[in-house]
């Protein structure tokens, strides 16, 4: 019998009755895929930078949050803790043996109001300021020389009424910076100081409120000024809140008779009486802590530095 011929089966039919196989997944993601998008581009990733700088801001907003509640509860407590009588002025005084009795114990009792207000930010900014033939008046026991840089400072004269602060001064300065030449320690009044030698930057921290006269003490230190020389104080005075200023009133007599401060003084009213042309003035703390740079009339001052952190 003749043999007939095989039928042809096409391979589609064959692929279609062994059903259609899966394809092997691609290798790598389509370049235009929204979710290889580059960081930081419109494909809505974020960079490294942009994540930083919103971590940064988020800090230093939940500090400031977290600043003000330690401060208000800080007024608060010295208020109620003991000091809140009836308003009595605080009278002006030789503050020099006050603080010769508090030298030793000085750091450990305001330590803790310092740390409480995280004014070791304020005082860094302060320091790095003191630049050249450096003039530091109420120099106390020498809480900025920690944030001093000295590479920067030619010579240093720390100068406070109280014998005993200076020496505090004197053994940590030393301790820090045992191969530094240019450094004198001077137990006298600010007002009493020569006028022969002058400064590129005077600086002063929490010392306006012992001077029986801080104006005239500006005015003084004026006369120690280089031309195109600074004054740069960092201070505690009258706030911007009324609640807490009539804390501060209360409680001035007292707390200037243990520390021999006068807490509630308006420092901007100081200033501009002293005559003092005012470059930066920063206030914080409910307006209680003011950061003043300032120089004498008629100097012709370098432009402006650049902001700085938490401070300007």
């Amino acid at each position: 019998m003749p043999q007939l011929p095989k039928p042809k089966i096409r391979s589609a039919t064959v692929r279609s009755a062994l059903g259609r196989q899966p394809q092997p997944a691609p290798l790598t993601k389509p370049l235009n895929s929204p979710r290889t998008a580059p960081k930081g581009s419109d494909g809505g990733g974020i960079s490294p930078e942009e994540l930083k700088a919103r971590r940064r801001k988020f800090l230093i907003t939940a500090g400031t949050l977290y600043g003000t509640f330690l401060v208000g509860a800080y007024y608060y407590i010295s208020y109620v803790v003991g000091q809140g009588g009836p308003y009595e002025e605080a009278k002006p005084r030789d503050t020099a043996q006050t603080y010769d009795g508090l030298a030793k114990q000085y750091d450990r009792i305001i330590g803790r109001d310092e740390l409480f207000m995280g004014l070791s930010f304020w005082r860094k900014d302060v320091a790095k300021q003191a630049i050249g033939d450096v003039l530091e008046i109420s120099c106390g026991t020498g809480r900025n020389i920690a944030y001093l840089n000295i590479p920067a400072v030619k010579s240093i004269t720390f100068v406070d009424s109280s014998a005993q602060m200076v020496e505090q001064t004197r053994e940590k300065f030393t301790d820090r910076y045992p191969k530094y030449q240019h450094a004198q320690f001077v137990a006298t009044r600010a007002e009493d100081l020569p006028l022969e030698k002058k400064y590129d930057t005077i600086l002063q921290t929490f010392g306006l409120c012992s001077h029986e006269d801080p104006v005239y003490v500006l005015m003084h230190l004026q006369d120690l000024l280089k031309p195109g020389g600074k004054i740069v104080l960092l201070e505690h005075g009258r706030g911007t809140w009324d609640f807490v200023n009539r804390i501060l009133d209360k409680s001035a007599a007292s707390r200037a008779e243990v520390f021999g401060c006068r807490w509630n003084l308006d420092i901007g009213e100081i200033v501009r009486k002293s005559g003092l042309v005012i470059d930066k003035e920063s206030r914080s703390h409910f307006g209680t802590t003011w950061t003043i740079i300032a120089h004498r009339p008629g100097d012709v001052m370098p432009p402006e530095q650049k902001k700085r952190f938490l401070i300007w």
